[in-house]
C-alpha cells in the first residue's frame, strides 16, 4: 500500500526557503570568515614591538640583545598576540626582563636603560712591584711601589702590567658581573753580585738573546733578575773579559771577574822609539813601561825615523814583568856599512874608511864597523906605502907600514914590505940629503929661467940658522916696510922647505937714475939647522921712445934696458953706483930680516 506524505503548506514553504537560503548562508559565512582573516592580517601587520636600549644612558646597539620568549627580536619587528616574556641583555649591563600581553596594534616600550654591570678585580703583586698599571676601556689606574688592590670595577677586559727594575709583563683579566676576578703576579727573581779586582772596570749584562739587561761600573749588586742564562762583558782600560752565568730564582748569585795583567818594560838605543802593536796602535815611546798587558803572546813594532823597524815578541804571563833591551839599526849605519864593504871589495880603502867612520858615527862602538875601520886603515896605509916604494920613498913608506902594522899586526905582507923598505932607507937618506942641499939652487935657477937677462947680474948667497919659512916671512916684511919699499910679485913654495920670492921696486924719485929694480930671492932649508939664501938684483934703466904717429897725438913707448956693459958700452959712475946700491941695499934688508948686522944700515921703519 503506498504511503502518502502529507505536508502542511507552511512546512513546505519553510523547507523551500531553507533549501534556497542554505547556499547563501554558506557563502555569507565564507565571506565573513575571509573578511575576518583579512582584517586579522591587516591588524597583525600593525602589531609590532618598538623599543630602544641604552647602557647607563649611552647608546649601546648593536652590543645589546633583545629576545621575546627566548627568540631574538629587533625594534619594530612584528610580534604575535598573547602573553610573552621580553628580555634585553648586554655584556656590560644588568639583564632587563618583563611580561608582555600583546593585542592588535603597535606596542612601544620606549627606552630601556640598562644598569652598568660591575664585578670585582683583585690584583696582588708579590714582591711589591715598582709600577702596576691597570688599563680598561672605562677605568684605569697607575700604582707605584704597590702590592696590588681589590676594586669594584665595570665589567670588561682589563690589562694589568707589572714592572720591576729588570722585569716587565702584562696580564689579561676579564671582569664579569657580580664576580671576583683574581690576578696574581708573583715573579720569582734572583740576585747578582758582580765583583772585579779592578775598581774602574765597566760591564754590560746581556740576556741570552743579546738584549742589554744592565750596565755600569763594577763592583755592583743587581736585584730582581729573572732566572736564566746571561752573558757579562767586562771592560777595563780597553781590555775585555766575557763570561756566561746562570741566575737561579730566590737566590743571590756571585760572579767574580778578574783582569790579570803582566808588565812589559821596553828600552831601546836610541831612546824615543815608537812602540806599536800588531794592529798599528801606538803605545808610546821608549823607554816605556806597559803595566796593564793582557797575558799572552805579544808582538811589538819598534819604529823611529832614520832607523830600521824592529819586531820584538814576548810571551807574557800574569803578574810577570819582562824587560826588553834592544838597539835599533840606523839606516845611515846600514848604508854606510854596505858602502864600506863595497869600497873594500873595490880596494878603495880611503872611501871604505870614510864609510866605516860614518857607520861608527851612526852606531858608536859597533864591532863590524870597527873591524872594517881597522882593516881599511891598515890596508890603506899598506897601499900608500906600496905607492911610496915605487916612487923610492922608503922612509915615508916605512912610516905608513909602521902605522898599518898597528891596525893589522898579523899581516904578513906588511911585515915583508917593512923589512924590504928598511934595507933601502940609508940610500934614500943620502939622496934626500943631497937633494935637500941642491933644492934652493934648483928653485933659484928655475926662477931665473923666466928672465933672459938674469945671467948678466951677479948671484949672491947668505946662510942663517933661522928656519927657511921664518926667514922668508921676515925678508918679505923687510921688503915691504923698509923705504923705499918693494912690491911683492911672487911668494910661493915650489918645493918642500923652499920659498921663492920675486919683488919689484919702481922709480919713485929716490933712485938717482930713473928705471926699475927687481930682486929674485930663494930661501931653502939645506940641513936641519941651516938655511941657504940665494938672491940676485936685476937693475934696469928706463928708455923713452917718443913719437907722434898723428898730429896732436903724443906717444911714449918706454923700455927697460939692463944696466950691464953689454948694453951700456960706457958705464957711467951713476950706473955703477946704481948696481952697487941695489945689491948693498937688498943685502942689508936680508941681514936685518935674519938678525944679522947689516953692512949698510937700511932705513928701518919706526
Amino acid at each position: 500500500m503506498a504511503t502518502q506524505n502529507s505536508f502542511s503548506p507552511l512546512e513546505s514553504r519553510s523547507s523551500y526557503w531553507r533549501r534556497v537560503l542554505r547556499p547563501l548562508f554558506w557563502w555569507l559565512l565564507l565571506v565573513l570568515v575571509l573578511y575576518g582573516v583579512r582584517t586579522h592580517q591587516l591588524w597583525m601587520e600593525k602589531t609590532r614591538l618598538n623599543f630602544s636600549a641604552t647602557l647607563a644612558g649611552q647608546t649601546i646597539f648593536p652590543e645589546a640583545m633583545a629576545t621575546v620568549d627566548g627568540q631574538p627580536i629587533l625594534s619594530g619587528q612584528k610580534i604575535s598576540l598573547g602573553s610573552h616574556i621580553f628580555t634585553v641583555t648586554h655584556p656590560k649591563g644588568e639583564t632587563y626582563s618583563t611580561n608582555l600581553h600583546i593585542w592588535y596594534g603597535g606596542q612601544n616600550l620606549g627606552t630601556i636603560d640598562l644598569k652598568r654591570a660591575f664585578g670585582t678585580l683583585s690584583v696582588t703583586a708579590d714582591p711589591v712591584a715598582d709600577w702596576l698599571v691597570i688599563r680598561g676601556p672605562e677605568w684605569s689606574v697607575v700604582l707605584t711601589n704597590s702590592s696590588g688592590l681589590t676594586k669594584l670595577v665595570p665589567t670588561d677586559q682589563y690589562e694589568v702590567e707589572a714592572s720591576y727594575p729588570h722585569w716587565r709583563k702584562a696580564f689579561a683579566a676579564g671582569v664579569f658581573a657580580n664576580q671576583t676576578t683574581p690576578c696574581n703576579i708573583a715573579p720569582h727573581f734572583g740576585g747578582l753580585n758582580l765583583a772585579c779586582n779592578q775598581s774602574d772596570a765597566t760591564f754590560q749584562l746581556q740576556t741570552s738573546d743579546g738584549q742589554l739587561f744592565s750596565d755600569g761600573l763594577l763592583p755592583v749588586t743587581i736585584a730582581g733578575v729573572s732566572p736564566g742564562d746571561y752573558k757579562i762583558i767586562a771592560v777595563h782600560h780597553g781590555n775585555q773579559r766575557t763570561a756566561m752565568l746562570t741566575v737561579k730564582a730566590d737566590t743571590t748569585n756571585d760572579t767574580q771577574i778578574d783582569f790579570q795583567y803582566g808588565v812589559a818594560i821596553i828600552k831601546t838605543s836610541p831612546a824615543g822609539v815608537t812602540v806599536a802593536t800588531e794592529n798599528g796602535r801606538s803605545l808610546g815611546e821608549t823607554p816605556i813601561t806597559l803595566s796593564e798587558m793582557v797575558p799572552g803572546n805579544w808582538t811589538f813594532t819598534l819604529q823611529r825615523p832614520g832607523y830600521q823597524s824592529l819586531h820584538v815578541s814576548l810571551d807574557l804571563k800574569a803578574n810577570q814583568t819582562i824587560t826588553i833591551n834592544t838597539n835599533l839599526v840606523s839606516e845611515t849605519y846600514l848604508h854606510a856599512l854596505t858602502a864600506a864593504r863595497q869600497f873594500m871589495a873595490a880596494v878603495d880603502y880611503d872611501h871604505a874608511l870614510q864609510a866605516a867612520d860614518d857607520a861608527l858615527a851612526a852606531r858608536p862602538a859597533d864591532a863590524e864597523a870597527m873591524t872594517l875601520q881597522r882593516e881599511a886603515t891598515g890596508l890603506g896605509d899598506l897601499q900608500r906605502a906600496q905607492a911610496m916604494g915605487k916612487r923610492g920613498d922608503y922612509i915615508g913608506g916605512d912610516k905608513q907600514l909602521t902605522a898599518a902594522l898597528q891596525f893589522l899586526p898579523d899581516n904578513a905582507e906588511i911585515k915583508r914590505l917593512l923589512a924590504n923598505f928598511k934595507l933601502h932607507e940609508p940610500e934614500q937618506i943620502e939622496q934626500e940629503r943631497v937633494e935637500r942641499l941642491n933644492r934652493p939652487r934648483t928653485v933659484f935657477n928655475e926662477g931665473l929661467n923666466s928672465y933672459v937677462i938674469a945671467g948678466l947680474f951677479e948671484e949672491h948667497e947668505m946662510k942663517t940658522s933661522m928656519p927657511a919659512k921664518e926667514a922668508a916671512t921676515a925678508i918679505i916684511q923687510s921688503l915691504e916696510t923698509i923705504k923705499p919699499s918693494y912690491k911683492i910679485a911672487a911668494n910661493q913654495s915650489p918645493k918642500p922647505e923652499t920659498y921663492y920670492i920675486s919683488a919689484l921696486q919702481e922709480d919713485t924719485g929716490i933712485l938717482t937714475t930713473s928705471g926699475r929694480r927687481q930682486c929674485i930671492i930663494v930661501c931653502g932649508q939645506i940641513t936641519d939647522k941651516d938655511t941657504q939664501i940665494l938672491f940676485k938684483v936685476l937693475e934696469f934703466k928706463t928708455k923713452h921712445n917718443v913719437s907722434m904717429p898723428t898730429l896732436g897725438n903724443f906717444r911714449d913707448d918706454m923700455d927697460f934696458i939692463p944696466i950691464h956693459p953689454s948694453k951700456f958700452p960706457i958705464m957711467t959712475d951713476d950706473l955703477k953706483a946704481r948696481l952697487q946700491s941695489g945689491v948693498s941695499n937688498l943685502t942689508a934688508r936680508i941681514q936685518w930680516a935674519i938678525g944679522q948686522t947689516p953692512s949698510v944700515q937700511p932705513t928701518v921703519p919706526q
